[in-house]
């Protein structure tokens, strides 16, 4: 926003809702989380936006427009391409032809270069309105209503035929119509294209809400009728092999959909009953992209050259532990393409199946017909596997099978929930493992979580300031790492089409390798709590969570606020 901070100071100070003393907080607040100031001062509830538009509106010389209240021309707001507006903040939201005027709609009039481009991309005068970030949100949201109105022009001429043809109650049939097929594949397409890792449909009580999950956030990308859900939902379930007239329990499936330029991906679908309805989750799994390798994973020089001495031993277990998402199923996998050789026998049992090895043989959990983790594990114990790897640990009794299978000879590599590498040791003995069989079989654990990548089609540097600075000590005091370099430098995302104007694309792991060295055996055989894990495998080198953000902040990888958010999930 173009305004001089001591006359926005002067603004707000004179309109009596803001005081010096939230003013300065503010500003200590937006240098501290990169926002500006108006936003700390809207967010905290110390002054309306519409009120500050009004404050704004004699500065800028220029009117207010609610564009909630605006009837919306499509073919006049799509004149600016849907990327740019977005990245812009701008919207065109009337075009009067005789006049010879374009009316646009912006967070900030004082933006005269795009004023100009607009001007010479339409050779028409160009009358800049003021208007507020959810005003203009609302506009934007109309660019997704050229698809919403594609679905329901396909709709409205076909589902209700389609309908009348095979009854009201025969899904099946209707849910094979062309329309529904259109309208799913369109979907998919368009998730994949966005590089989104999960596709919920959400019934709510008067629409069908469609959002997708993107770099680990979700996004709302699509509204659809109500009468189609079920349609949709039965869609859904007939590619995945599910049980179509099933509405009260949950189910799970899987199909393969094939994309316009020939290459296949995986979809993992659950399907969840809910109060309005049926929820879908739909998983993409990009079957054909290369496997991912260790340092694609965001794993350190240092950190790669352990986890490789650690798989070469012939015995023993490697557990990667974290929370539902942040990728401990495709460290295990990237592990796997390593060791899998024509030299050994690796078998899998999974919970679902989310990618193919050849060579590899992967058993999927199957609780309808008894195969559960545990007895699959028993069962593929006779297949005289050399590497084992066991989707997750849930239960005590995968625990005592998986640790025996440690000492018989195997390799077994599985994943936990815990919040960090050590942890996971205690978590073991609580599911029933005994230390001292622990103390002879965990080579490795290894705690992850996924951040958001800084796009590097906009990255921007930024001095720390002192508030940030003591931020990261309190945090490496709270996580008790040892003294690090602090990064005088850090970095964000100023937003760029290529990103969507999020300033983030993509995502990369923070990594904690714990290894059991013989004085962390002797500390688990004695039971011996968390902390005095952690504290010695500190002293012994291991690089934490932290330090690794910390690390990938100082090389503009990710920003300070990322690492903040997993570290302290």
């Amino acid at each position: 926003m173009h305004i001089n901070e001591e006359k926005l100071k002067s603004l707000l100070l004179e309109s009596g809702l803001v005081s010096e003393e939230d003013f300065s907080a503010s500003k200590e607040e937006a240098r501290r989380s990169n926002v500006s100031i108006t936003n700390i001062l809207i967010g905290s509830g110390k002054i309306p936006e519409d009120y500050l538009a009004e404050l704004l509106s004699p500065y800028y010389d220029c009117k207010i427009v609610n564009l909630k209240k605006e009837e919306f021309n499509q073919e006049t707001l799509e004149l600016l391409p849907e990327i740019y507006a977005k990245s812009k903040n701008v919207a065109i939201f009337e075009r009067d032809e005789k006049k010879g005027i374009i009316k646009l709609a912006m967070l900030d009039p004082f933006d005269y270069d795009t004023i100009e481009y607009v001007r010479a991309k339409f050779g028409m005068w160009v009358e800049p309105y003021l208007t507020t970030f959810p005003s203009l949100r609302f506009a934007l949201k109309h660019y997704k209503k050229k698809i919403g109105m594609e679905f329901n022009e396909i709709i409205s001429e076909n589902i209700e035929q389609s309908l009348s043809l095979a009854g009201e109650t025969d899904l099946s049939k209707t849910a094979t119509a062309v329309p529904i097929i259109t309208i799913l594949d369109n979907i998919i397409d368009r998730a994949v294209t966005l590089g989104t890792s999960d596709i919920h449909f959400e019934p709510l009580e008067n629409e069908l809400l469609v959002r997708f999950r993107i770099d680990g956030t979700m996004s709302e990308i699509l509204s659809l009728p109500k009468t189609i859900a079920p349609i949709l939902v039965a869609r859904v379930k007939i590619l995945g092999n599910l049980q179509i007239d099933e509405h009260r329990i949950p189910q799970d499936g899987r199909f393969r959909f094939e994309m316009d330029d020939g290459t296949n991906i995986d979809v993992r679908v659950n399907i969840m009953p809910i109060f309005n309805g049926e929820k879908v989750e739909m998983r993409i799994l990009k079957n054909s992209s290369r496997p991912f390798t260790l340092e694609d994973l965001g794993l350190s020089e240092g950190g790669t050259a352990i986890l490789n001495e650690e798989i070469k031993k012939p015995h023993g277990m490697i557990l990667v532990t974290g929370p539902t998402g942040h990728g401990k199923t495709t460290t295990l996998y990237a592990v796997l393409h390593i060791l899998n050789t024509p030299l050994v026998n690796i078998t899998t049992i999974e919970d679902p199946v989310e990618y193919e090895f050849p060579r590899v043989n992967q058993t999927q959990v199957n609780a309808k017909a008894g195969v559960t983790f545990a007895n699959g594990l028993r069962a593929l114990l006779r297949q005289n596997p050399d590497i084992i790897m066991i989707g997750e640990i849930r239960d005590d009794e995968t625990v005592e099978i998986s640790v025996q299978a440690a000492l018989t000879g195997h390799l077994v590599l599985s994943s936990l929930h815990t919040n960090d590498a050590p942890s996971a040791i205690p978590r073991l003995v609580d599911m029933g493992a005994q230390a001292f069989l622990l103390s002879s079989t965990v080579n490795l654990i290894v705690a992850q979580r996924l951040v958001r990548k800084i796009c590097s089609s906009c990255t921007e540097s930024y001095k720390a300031t002192p508030a940030i600075t003591a931020l990261i000590k309190t945090q490496l005091k709270k996580h008790n790492d040892k003294v690090t370099k602090i990064p005088k430098t850090l970095y964000k995302g100023a937003g760029c089409k290529v990103c969507n104007n999020s300033g983030f694309q993509g995502q990369i792991g923070i990594f904690e390798l714990f290894r059991v060295s013989e004085e962390i055996k002797k500390l688990i055989l004695s039971e011996s709590d968390v902390s005095l894990l952690r504290k010695k495998a500190i002293q012994e080198g291991m690089v934490t969570m932290f330090e690794d953000g910390l690390n990938k902040i100082e090389k503009g990888v990710t920003t300070i606020e990322e690492v903040l958010r997993v570290v302290n999930e």
